[in-house]
């Protein structure tokens, strides 16, 4: 349904000078805005996080019974223009809306043309926002929008023109260039890269080492498997809960692994270090135009472990987004000292919590004191060194 938005004669006008929205459309669901949706994905700004592949099989497998909520903006000719894809869930909070994927997809944000975002403005924005919570067909009380990268591709992220505050954790990146070598060189000491040439021989005793990016359907199946093995054995230890055991989290990774087999740009890209013919760690990720975003990883907990199986097949994962001349590595949002050692830029995030109704302003307080505090402790190196030992001890116990 293509919606109006509520505004006098002069916005109106003055919007349609600036190029910005005159229409909002809400699809009834991905079939429907499929044509749009792809047709964007070849000239919008966006994450890899956000292709329709990666989109609807998130919200197929693991949607969790919230409704779909997506929003196409328009400009004042109704040429689709910009999505936001949300979905809305119930909770003691009320009803909120947020970006599909929220943690899992690390950054949040929408789909955009750069001229259209660059012509947003506050007024336009929550008059947009407004319509949405209006015509939703799940009543929306708030607006949890978190992890949003203040700068995407080089463009200035729209909302920001709305109040926001920081988020607990940044993004971490590394820039790449056409010498794997130099890039590697610039962020990590000869000796490291030394020891880990070491490390790299000791496996070789155990079998061939190899990088491989999985090129089959039966791959695939048997590199997640054993992902959400080690992964299961990791979240124990660490005494943190398992959020890759949620039901449908397999069928979406195979199903997005899937979709683009092969392909420059899959939904999901799922890549192994490999001993003879047995990988010893994973790691997934999402490719938009220049960038390569990370998603998770997991490594053997077995002997194996102590050879640092994870650092090589990040270096050998560097080496082949040099040689596909992607021009950004990101390891997503979250403190993690394999980041900080290897990334040399942070992506600055913020969290918006917008309320739509009393309710809603209420739980945004909350939120927002919240996340505030979860910042103070994630931006703490004694508070998150505390965090972390106490979830191990905790994790120690229960096994």
């Amino acid at each position: 349904m293509t919606l109006v938005l509520d505004m006098t004669a002069a916005d109106a006008a003055a919007l349609a000078d600036a190029g910005s929205p005159a229409t909002v459309t809400l699809a009834a669901g991905f079939d429907e805005i499929e044509p749009a949706w792809r047709a964007l994905e070849t000239t919008a700004v966006s994450s890899g996080y956000r292709s329709f592949d990666w989109q609807s099989r998130f919200h197929r497998h693991l949607g969790d019974g919230g409704t779909p909520c997506l929003a196409l903006l328009g400009d004042s000719t109704g040429a689709p223009r910009a999505i936001l894809p949300l979905v809305v869930e119930r909770s003691a909070l009320g009803g909120v809306a947020s970006f599909i994927g929220d943690k899992h997809a690390n950054f949040g944000m929408g789909l955009w043309q750069r001229d259209f975002a660059a012509a947003m403005t506050r007024p336009v924005l929550t008059g947009a926002l407004r319509e949405i919570a209006r015509r939703s067909p799940a009543r929306i009380d708030l607006f949890r929008l978190t992890n949003q990268p203040a700068v995407w591709d080089g463009m200035a992220n729209p909302f920001l023109a709305l109040p926001h505050q920081p988020s607990p954790s940044f993004g971490y990146h590394l820039a790449l260039g056409p010498d794997a070598d130099a890039v590697l060189g610039r962020v990590v000491s000869s000796s490291s890269r030394r020891k880990l040439k070491k490390k790299e021989r000791n496996l070789a005793e155990a079998g061939p080492v190899s990088f491989r990016v999985a090129a089959t359907p039966a791959e695939v199946e048997r590199f997640t498997d054993r992902f959400l093995a080690f992964k299961a054995v990791r979240f124990e230890a660490l005494g943190i809960a398992n959020v890759f055991g949620t039901p449908g989290m397999r069928d979406f990774i195979v199903g997005a692994a899937s979709d683009g087999l092969g392909s420059p740009t899959p939904a999901i890209e799922l890549c192994a270090l490999m001993v003879g013919d047995e990988p010893i760690a994973f790691f997934g990720g999402a490719i938009s135009r220049n960038r390569y975003s990370g998603m998770f990883n997991a490594m053997t907990p077995g002997p194996l472990m102590k050879e640092s199986p994870g650092e090589l097949l990040l270096h050998h994962l560097i080496r082949h987004c040099c040689e596909r001349s992607l021009a950004v590595f990101d390891l997503g949002a979250g403190e993690a000292q394999y980041k900080s050692n290897l990334c040399d830029g942070q992506d600055a995030l913020f969290d918006q919590f917008i309320p739509m109704t009393v309710r809603g302003l209420v739980a945004a307080n909350g939120l927002s004191l919240t996340a505030l505090a979860k910042r103070r402790i994630k931006q703490s190196p004694r508070l998150w060194s505390l965090v972390t030992k106490l979830r191990r001890a905790r994790g120690r116990s229960e096994g």
